[in-house]
C-alpha cells in the first residue's frame, strides 16, 4: 500500500499520530493527577468502574473502526493517500469513530482517576485533532472521492 503523500497536503497539520498524541496526553494527564492528588489507599469506587467501561468502549471502537479500514485495504495512517471510502457502521454515524474511541479512552481515564486536571487530555485531543488533523484530511478525501464524499459529509457528522 502506497502511503505517500502528494505536495497538495502541507502546512499547519499535526505530525503525530493520533494514538501516540493520546498516549501522551494521558502520561501527562496522569502526572498532574498525581502532582495534584493527595490519596490514600482505597477500595474500587463506582466512578473506577464506569471508567474503566469506557476505557473498553472506547478502545473497542478505534479497534473495529480501524479493522474495517484494513477490511477496505486503505490506510489507517492520517497522512497516508486513501483507496477505499468506508460509511458503514460505525461510520454512518461518525465520520471519525477512531478518534472518538481514544477521546472516550481520555475520558475515561480521567473519570477512573476521578481527576478533573485529567479532563484537559480528552479537551486538548478533540481540540487538536478536530482543528490540525481533521481538516487535512477531508481535504484529501474531497480531492479523492468528490461529490460521493460531500454528500457523506452533508450525512455524517465531524464527531457525534
Amino acid at each position: 500500500m502506497d502511503e505517500t503523500r502528494t505536495d497538495t497536503y502541507q502546512g499547519g497539520v499535526l505530525r503525530i499520530p493520533p494514538p501516540v498524541l493520546a498516549g501522551l496526553l494521558l502520561f501527562g494527564a496522569l502526572l498532574l493527577h498525581v502532582a495534584a492528588a493527595a490519596h490514600g489507599h482505597r477500595l474500587v469506587h463506582p466512578h473506577q468502574l464506569l471508567g474503566l467501561l469506557l476505557v473498553a468502549a472506547g478502545t473497542g471502537l478505534s479497534a473495529y473502526a480501524a479493522a474495517l479500514f484494513s477490511a477496505h485495504a486503505t490506510t489507517r495512517n492520517p497522512h497516508g493517500r486513501p483507496t477505499a471510502m468506508v460509511s458503514e457502521t460505525p461510520y454512518s454515524l461518525t465520520r471519525n469513530p477512531m478518534y472518538v474511541g481514544l477521546a472516550i479512552d481520555l475520558f475515561g481515564f480521567a473519570i477512573f482517576f476521578g481527576s478533573p486536571v485529567m479532563l484537559i487530555a480528552p479537551l486538548l485531543f478533540f481540540l487538536l485533532i478536530d482543528r490540525m488533523l481533521i481538516p487535512e484530511e477531508e481535504a484529501r478525501m474531497e480531492e479523492l472521492f468528490g461529490e460521493q464524499y460531500l454528500e457523506y459529509k452533508r450525512r455524517v457528522r465531524r464527531w457525534l
